[in-house]
């Protein structure tokens, strides 16, 4: 059971990019599932495992985006990256236990979503304004 369904509400505008957040979604809706079946430890430590490898690769696309056409918040926005894989390594330090697999899969939620219409909706009309789509 998909907890996150894309229906575009979560859309910026960059093809590249929008693809990438619909498969980091696709990562916690993988993580639902295992837990509705009650593998809660492989829930988490793939789950996390996972975000942590497919978001670096995300972020530096953002990154490498945002560096090139100038963005003028970008540092603000590569520190908002590095605060979210510090606290994936803080969730992984720790002992799995089905709580903390759920405490982590909704912070995965709220996290991205929240940082995608905020963050990620502030540079989106910026780079369009550059001709990125």
């Amino acid at each position: 059971m998909a907890i996150v369904c894309w229906d575009g509400s979560l859309r910026i505008g960059i093809d590249a990019i929008d693809a990438q957040h619909r498969y980091l979604f696709e990562i916690i809706n993988a993580m639902q599932s295992k837990l509705a079946l009650g593998h809660a430890r492989e829930a988490l430590l793939d789950g996390l495992d996972s975000m942590r490898t497919y978001a670096r690769f995300h972020f530096e696309t953002e990154e490498r985006l945002l560096d090139d056409h100038g963005y003028p918040d970008r540092e603000a926005h590569r520190r908002a990256h590095r605060e979210f894989l510090e606290a994936l390594d803080r969730l992984s330090g720790q002992h799995p236990s089905p709580e903390l697999a759920h405490q982590a899969l909704g912070f995965l939620l709220s996290w991205l979503s929240g940082h995608i219409q905020a963050e990620d909706g502030r540079y989106a009309p910026f780079l369009a304004e550059h001709g990125v789509n």
